[in-house]
């Protein structure tokens, strides 16, 4: 399985959300909030629950625990989760909290996971306090808000924000080679027949056919 697709984004989208663009538009995210949710024993559909009747004070887009990533906002327009500037800018995803330690790791990693992954999909690098923000450096940068989390919360389990950025950086490099090394077998064939046209005229025969058999292995296909 690659990488990418150890995880699925389960989506239960909260009703009624105002669907706000980001500042530079609809969809034209700039990155993400990293979140702890400071309730222990928490779930996604719990957490889902209580802003359905609470959004117009904060939600977020994700809640992730050690079973699901729970999307429950679009991440096509803004949510409300780190003060305004911070808004405006980026997705913001929880962490739900435990004491297991077991619990934590599978929560965690999916966390870090989801955040690789939103990047990627804006092919945005992983930039500390740039691209990928605590609350915390949310606070500090821009004083809209008081929240200082994940920082107390990932101490517990004995992980550091500098973690954080060293894991998701390391899930976003896996997707990068897997984009590199991964062809569909249609692409493949489509190139295998333009070189096919220079082997029947005579050309390097032997640099085609090793070039043929690099895209057969590079999209799954036996050699030829």
């Amino acid at each position: 399985m690659r990488a990418i697709e150890k995880y699925k984004i389960n989506q239960n989208f909260i009703p009624n959300l105002p669907q706000i663009p980001f500042r530079k538009g609809v969809v034209q995210y700039e990155g993400v909030v990293m979140h702890a949710t400071a309730v222990y024993n928490d779930t996604p559909a719990g957490e889902r629950n209580y802003e359905t009747t609470h959004f117009e004070d904060a939600f977020v887009h994700t809640f992730t625990d050690d079973t699901q990533i729970l999307q429950v906002a679009d991440f096509n327009y803004i949510s409300w989760n780190a003060g305004h500037t911070a808004n405006e800018r980026y997705l913001g995803n929880e962490l739900c909290q435990t004491h297991d330690h077991k619990k934590f790791l599978a929560a965690y990693d999916r966390w870090v996971w989801l955040a690789a992954y939103q990047l990627y999909q804006r092919t945005l690098d992983v930039i500390d306090n740039e691209t990928l923000n605590s609350h915390l450096q949310c606070t500090e940068k821009w004083h809209e808000s008081t929240h200082t989390d994940p920082i107390d919360y990932l101490a517990e389990h004995g992980k550091r924000w500098a973690d954080v950025i060293q894991d998701v950086t390391k899930y976003y490099n896996q997707f990068l080679k897997e984009e590199v090394q991964t062809m569909t077998a249609e692409d493949a064939n489509k190139l295998i027949e333009i070189l096919k046209g220079l082997y029947n005229a005579g050309l390097a025969q032997d640099e085609v056919h090793r070039l043929a058999n690099a895209l057969r292995k590079a999209s799954g296909q036996p050699l030829g």
